[in-house]
């Protein structure tokens, strides 16, 4: 009996410390399965900082390594992914071009803002995933990509959008990793031209105008140096008249080789000198000039200062260059022996240099005024080479004044007469 009561005493206390020690276990299990949960929700809301900080033992405590290791992965995965997507945002932002990569049905994959505004898409909707055809505005653009998506040939359109805009459209082909065979989807590039276009056309228009330009004098003087060599019995008078022809189209022809000398001269700025220039003292030589040929009309050329010690910081032919043309101008197209007047004025305000040169001549047909400053454009053609004009003087005229820093407008009635307004930059001014 006493050994029975022994062993069951024995049995007793084993199973009381096999209870305790489940209970420790169970409990430990507890807390560690509780923190293993607290720590999961962390991750879950992207807080990758977090980390269970259990000190469990055998396969428990390779579960905590494991599952930090694996937190710490994760967390320097999402922080490459992170960067790299911070440096193509970057890159994309940065690019002047619009840029759009679309799948193979159409779905946006990744668009920057420039694309955006080309494409005319709302501003503030999220447009990745969602398809071409619900967000892309711009209809001739979409089109274009409808028509070229998909496609295993790179394709390039200039598209003209409307009177004011050009774009280049380069369309490509998106391979699956180094498989060329199949297609994933497109990517876009859109380039506004317009300007290229613009300064294309300009350059087209100059060269042709200048070739006119120039062949209308030749002709004129090898015609005549023809006649005057296979006739020497022409008489005196007839001779001089024809010399007389012969040098006012060479004269005509230096005018306008000088001109295109100067419009490029200003548009390259080779070797331009900066210097303090007085501008009454500039405006005296060009006036001592002009004022004989206003006389000899019957004009009266008259100015006004409002302050003679004004003195500019730039190129003093530029700036003798912007008076004497517009005051020959003025001069011109104002009819003689009609005491009519051409008045500049000077004036200073805001830190603005205002030239106005005013007369009361032929004026502007309001149809042609957004058109006089361009290249060899004459609104009276006949009038322009009966008084000698090469087309290029407003042309020169406003590109001295950009590169000035300045800009030019005319104020003009047909039959009323006109004034040009240039307003400079008073970069320097003595008082």
């Amino acid at each position: 009996m006493e050994q029975l009561s022994t062993l069951g005493y024995s049995i007793l206390l084993i199973s009381i410390i096999i209870s305790i020690l489940s209970i420790r276990y169970t409990l430990r299990l507890r807390k560690y399965l509780e923190e293993f949960i607290y720590v999961s929700k962390k991750i879950s809301n992207k807080e990758f900082h977090s980390r269970i900080s259990s000190t469990a033992k055998g396969d428990l405590g390779e579960l905590s390594r494991n599952f930090n290791e694996m937190i710490e992965i994760m967390d320097k995965t999402i922080s490459d992914l992170d960067y790299s997507n911070l440096q193509k945002t970057s890159i994309l932002k940065s690019i002047s071009h619009g840029i759009l990569a679309i799948d193979i049905d159409g779905n946006i994959m990744l668009i920057n803002e420039e694309a955006k505004r080309m494409l005319k898409c709302d501003n503030g909707i999220l447009v990745e995933g969602k398809n071409i055809k619900n967000v892309i505005k711009e209809e001739k653009l979409l089109e274009e990509i409808n028509t070229f998506k998909g496609w295993k040939q790179n394709k390039t359109d200039e598209l003209k959008i409307n009177d004011d805009l050009v774009y280049k459209v380069s369309i490509d082909p998106i391979y699956l990793e180094s498989i060329k065979h199949i297609i994933i989807g497109s990517i876009i590039n859109i380039q506004d031209i317009t300007e290229k276009v613009k300064l294309e056309h300009m350059r087209s228009d100059f060269v042709a105008n200048v070739s006119h330009e120039l062949k209308t004098p030749l002709t004129s003087i090898s015609g005549f140096v023809e006649t005057l060599r296979l006739n020497e019995n022409i008489d005196v008078q007839t001779r001089n008249r024809f010399l007389s022809i012969i040098e006012t189209e060479s004269d005509r022809l230096k005018r306008l080789i000088d001109d295109i000398l100067l419009l490029s001269f200003i548009e390259n700025n080779e070797k331009i000198v900066y210097e303090g220039v007085s501008l009454y003292n500039v405006f005296l030589e060009v006036y001592e000039m002009t004022n004989y040929i206003a006389k000899s009309k019957n004009i009266n050329l008259t100015y006004e200062f409002d302050d003679k010690s004004i003195v500019v910081f730039a190129n003093r032919d530029y700036i003798k260059q912007v008076f004497l043309n517009l005051i020959d101008n003025a001069i011109k197209y104002t009819p003689e022996n009609q005491g009519k007047t051409v008045k500049v004025s000077v004036d200073t305000k805001q830190d603005k240099i205002i030239i106005k040169v005013k007369d009361e001549g032929i004026g502007i047909p309001k149809e042609d005024i957004n058109r006089i400053f361009e290249r060899f454009y004459r609104v009276d053609k006949a009038r322009s080479k009966e008084v000698g004009g090469t087309g290029l003087g407003l042309a020169i005229i406003k590109h001295i004044v950009k590169s000035l820093g300045g800009t030019i407008e005319v104020k003009s009635e047909l039959r009323h007469g006109s004034e040009f307004i240039v307003n400079i930059p008073e970069k320097i001014s003595f008082k």
